[in-house]
């Protein structure tokens, strides 16, 4: 019976986990694991560690990183092309806003407003935040194409 209810535990922990991270519910920059881990180059680059968050809005079919180092932001989304039996994941390139930034703490958040598509990047050192979201931009040569845009830092 002990080891059923440690199973039950685990699976359940595991579970609770599983669909905070389905909410939207951010990874904290304290729970973060070792550098060699979060995706330390080998040329000693910094290339993570990332948390990720998803919009409240259910209509958005997209998950949000962020590089918890530099504050780089990247969306994707699924996509199932008509006539397919599997789908893809299709990323958004990133425009100049959504960058590598100055080093510092960054996490991501999401709002509680049902209707938001987008996520807001946070700098735990210095407090500032912008709003990163999916928008339609012009190409050169014309026309559009989505990327993932941010608003400028906030003053604080």
């Amino acid at each position: 019976m002990k080891v059923m209810m440690q199973g039950w535990l685990t699976t359940a922990a595991g579970a609770a986990l599983m669909f905070a991270m389905l909410a939207g519910v951010p990874a904290k920059a304290q729970d973060a694991a070792p550098a060699a881990a979060q995706g330390e180059s080998a040329a000693g680059g910094a290339t993570g560690p990332f948390v990720f968050a998803a919009p409240p809005s259910a209509q958005a079919n997209r998950l949000y990183s962020v590089n918890m180092r530099n504050g780089e932001v990247n969306a994707c989304q699924f996509e199932r092309p008509e006539g397919s039996l599997v789908g893809v994941t299709r990323c958004f390139r990133r425009d100049a806003s959504a960058q590598a930034g100055a080093p510092g703490t960054y996490d991501i958040m999401s709002t509680r407003y049902s209707g938001e598509t987008g996520i807001f990047r946070v700098n735990a050192g210095t407090g500032q935040m912008s709003v990163c979201y999916v928008r339609d931009m012009p190409k050169d040569g014309g026309g559009v194409e989505p990327a993932v845009v941010c608003t400028p830092p906030s003053t604080q």
